[in-house]
């Protein structure tokens, strides 16, 4: 979601810049928590109801009941509130399952694909409306980076000393991963007019546990290999 200009009372109002480079938003205590709760709360609240770039700092605290130094003391802008908000919806989301890649979610997927598709139903609203507020799809972005890094560093612990196999496994999960958002982002768009996501994830289902049979295939060839090429040499 992009920066958006800020009338000039609300820039001359605005928090001194050795206060803006403090701090992680969240503060240490409790009435900080219900601050950051209730700011977040009103900005999921005013997107719904009018465009992005038309909210001010003014309406989120009028919002929530807060005035404007409490919205300073966790945010410098509300850029970086709606940062906050986004991370914070693919936390949750990425606090779904603890394991987003492997085997057995290549040889059983549907599982998985059922929690995603609750939480993408459960958001869809959201999801969408902030898809409409942006050039791109920040939510959608945003989960596919977070996926990679997470599966991409599981991945290299996994493979550690078959760099080879490694490869083979980043390739394949950048391509399910990929896949998976860009098909739940179409269906969120209207693409798939006559499907409902239940649909979709049948549809997903082969297609994922194709790609997780040719995976495991490589994955044995490969280790195969390994051994008779340490036979020879010995």
């Amino acid at each position: 979601m992009a920066d958006k200009p800020e009338s000039n009372e609300e820039k001359a109002s605005e928090a001194p810049a050795s206060k803006q480079a403090k701090r992680s938003p969240e503060g240490n205590n409790r009435n900080s928590l219900r601050s950051l709760h209730l700011l977040e709360q009103s900005y999921l609240n005013l997107i719904m109801k009018k465009p992005v770039d038309k909210i001010t700092v003014a309406d989120i605290t009028r919002e929530a009941g807060l005035n404007r130094g409490t919205f300073y003391a966790h945010f410098s802008s509300i850029s970086e509130l709606e940062s906050y908000v986004l991370q914070h919806l693919v936390d949750r989301f990425m606090s779904i399952g603890s394991s987003w890649f492997g085997i057995s979610f290549v040889e059983n997927p549907r599982p998985m694909l059922d929690q995603i598709g609750a939480f993408v139903e459960q958001h869809r609203t959201l999801i969408t409306t902030i898809r409409k507020n942006s050039s791109s799809n920040p939510f959608m972005e945003a989960l596919e980076t977070n996926l990679r890094i997470r599966i991409h560093d599981d991945i290299v612990e996994g493979f550690e000393g078959d760099k080879e196999a490694a490869d083979i496994a980043l390739i394949t999960t950048d391509y399910i991963v990929h896949g998976i958002l860009n098909v739940y982002s179409n269906w969120l768009s209207g693409y798939y007019e006559t499907k409902s996501l239940e649909e979709v994830n049948r549809s997903l289902e082969p297609l994922i546990k194709g790609t997780g049979t040719m995976l495991v295939a490589t994955a044995c060839y490969q280790n195969e290999r390994q051994k008779k090429a340490a036979g020879l040499e010995k």
